[in-house]
């Protein structure tokens, strides 16, 4: 990974079709956990029930930027939203599979899946 992008998170998003896409490029880390936070309440807090979180641009996560999804997934929930986690890959896939990311469908139903692709995420939501 490069050492340059482990301290920057840039997040983008766009509607389409009452799905928000939301794109993450950098680093998900405990130094960019807030930032993450913050831009992923700002989709929230416009009224996003779908959403697509892409993070294909995404070198790195760690525990805290784990714990950003987590606590995007449960507000998602307490609206009876849901948010697909699309083109995860190399160690920041790794990590959400071997943090037991998947099992969170236990706990919150639906609200949360990892899927291959953005086509792929948009098509598992439920109505």
């Amino acid at each position: 990974m490069d050492q340059g992008t482990r301290h920057t998170l840039t997040v983008t998003s766009h509607d389409n079709a009452g799905i928000t896409f939301v794109k993450m490029q950098g680093s998900l880390s405990a130094t960019t956990a807030e930032h993450g936070n913050k831009e992923m309440k700002k989709v929230l807090d416009h009224g996003a029930k779908k959403v697509v979180l892409n993070l294909a641009d995404v070198d790195y996560i760690s525990s805290g930027g784990i714990r950003v999804l987590i606590l995007a997934s449960k507000e998602l929930s307490a609206v009876k939203g849901q948010m697909k986690i699309a083109a995860a890959k190399g160690m920041v896939k790794e990590a959400l599979e071997a943090s037991g990311f998947h099992l969170l469908n236990r706990v919150y139903g639906s609200t949360i899946e990892l899927c291959s692709t953005e086509e792929q995420a948009a098509a598992a939501f439920t109505s």
